[in-house]
């Protein structure tokens, strides 16, 4: 149950919502295994069940926020379908990213294509059937939203917002497959442009835009949560990147080389190109989209993002982002407590860790 008494922490209001969250989405799962009750499917829908716990649950939790704001007042259950959407879409999107990034690891256990791979020992097999899994649970965010009892005016609205959300993100990862196939690493519009559509949109704006469209925000409202969710989805999506190059595996929980691998189109590259030696470049270039990437060679990647001040750089343009958005939460609320929220959630994205 979704209380009265809210947590003035943003990591103790997300935690909260965790606790909420995952047993729901756990139980609608193995409800759904119920009703598609062939039984040769239902080791495959375990997987995607498996791949919904041990989440941060953020998005969950600014689906709640954004209906409270809206609201003025704490949330109440019939926003639990909604905010168990968010995240059951973000995993039905990363079980995508995973084969796209040719990432074996997810949340630091076997991304979905892995874990059926080795269903079959195929490989082929593993990629197939995460797919069509990450296309149930697209479905199934969409039927949580259609199935809740805000409405019917309220669930069209936030279905065409959790809608845009979907496209700009699909948007956002062809753009940078392309710009990463063509090694474009000087168009810094373009860089910034794949940060907004495949991360702000469905990491920020949309959860926050779907649940203050359950709570019935005015126009006003969601521009300005999309110019809050832009600034702060950015920023997140750059240190992002930074982790990507810097941080461990066993603290992200993804693979430590996959953007090494895959040549990835971000801010960092982009700087570094543009800021190296000839010397420099020669070694960059020798690994960065190597698809057989060591460690080794991230490390060399991290050496020379490091001597070209590209890492400094990131660092400075994020910090500028964040505090874009903490000049915005004004216009997104007036009320002291969800504006510490919103405050504290850029700290948190910016600082963390993994």
């Amino acid at each position: 149950m979704m209380t009265t008494t809210r947590p003035s922490d943003i990591g103790e209001y997300i935690r909260s919502c965790k606790e909420i969250l995952e047993p729901y989405i756990d139980h609608f799962l193995a409800g759904l295994m119920v009703e598609r009750s062939d039984n040769r499917l239902a080791t495959l829908y375990g997987l995607f069940r498996e791949a919904c716990g041990g989440g941060k649950y953020v998005r969950g939790s600014l689906v709640r926020l954004g209906y409270e704001i809206a609201l003025d007042c704490p949330a109440r259950d019939e926003v639990l379908p909604a905010a168990a959407a968010f995240e059951i879409f973000q995993t039905a999107i990363l079980s995508h990213d995973d084969i796209i990034d040719k990432s074996p690891l997810r949340r630091g256990r076997d991304s979905i294509w892995q874990a059926a791979a080795r269903l079959q020992g195929n490989h082929h097999y593993g990629v197939s059937q995460a797919l069509c899994l990450g296309d149930v649970g697209i479905a199934l965010a969409s039927r949580l939203i259609a199935g809740s009892s805000f409405e019917p005016d309220k669930k069209v609205e936030a279905l065409k917002i959790f809608l845009d959300a979907q496209l700009n993100t699909v948007d956002g990862e062809m753009l940078d497959v392309l710009m990463s196939h063509e090694k474009d690493y000087g168009d810094e519009e373009g860089v910034l442009r794949i940060a907004t559509l495949k991360t702000a949109w469905y990491t920020v704006i949309g959860p926050l835009r779907l649940g203050a469209a359950l709570g019935g925000a005015s126009l006003s409202l969601l521009d300005a949560m999309k110019r809050y969710g832009v600034a702060l989805g950015v920023a997140f999506q750059l240190r992002d990147d930074v982790l990507g190059i810097k941080a461990a595996e066993e603290e992200t929980g993804k693979s430590g080389v996959s953007d090494v691998a895959e040549g990835k189109v971000t801010l960092l590259a982009h700087y570094a190109v543009k800021r190296a030696t000839p010397e420099q470049l020669k070694r960059l270039r020798r690994v960065y989209g190597l698809e057989t990437a060591t460690e080794a060679d991230r490390a060399t990647v991290r050496e020379v993002f490091e001597s070209t001040g590209a890492f400094a750089a990131v660092e400075r343009r994020a910090e500028s982002l964040l505090a874009e958005a903490r000049n915005a939460i004004p216009d997104v609320t007036r009320d002291p407590d969800n504006a510490a929220l919103l405050a504290q959630l850029g700290d948190m994205m910016f600082q963390r860790k993994s």
